[in-house]
């Protein structure tokens, strides 16, 4: 469920569009400028729907995804977050230890959720 041939066609109406209005103008056919606003708001709804159809992907994927998964990415940005949490602290960069603190939590948080999933028998 890709939205991706959405958002090519939403490119291309928007495009279109914007020549048909571009030539509207240089001909003066208020008509043919019309037509082009009008494709042009057809594209961008047509890349609307493409981004939605990736998200609402996105979001299947998350939760399907096994808890193994989970556990092992849990594990991989656990161990990025420390490792960047120590390297902004001899740096003196708060930045990035800051970064590494927000990473470590998402990998806490990744193998919860494979915790829950294993719960679950997922």
């Amino acid at each position: 469920m890709s939205g991706t041939g959405d958002k090519i066609k939403g490119y291309a109406n928007e495009a279109i569009g914007n020549i048909k209005q571009g030539v509207g103008k240089v001909v003066g056919s208020d008509k043919l400028q019309g037509e082009g606003v009008a494709q042009e708001v057809k594209g961008d709804a047509q890349k609307a729907v493409g981004d939605m159809k990736d998200k609402a992907s996105e979001a299947r994927d998350s939760v399907t995804s096994s808890s193994t998964a989970d556990k092992v990415k849990g594990y991989g940005n656990e161990a990025a977050g420390k490792i960047k949490q120590g390297v902004g602290k001899v740096l003196g960069d708060r930045g990035m230890e800051a970064d590494g603190h927000a990473q470590e939590a998402k990998g806490d948080a990744q193998k919860a959720m494979g915790d829950v999933k294993k719960a679950l028998d997922r």
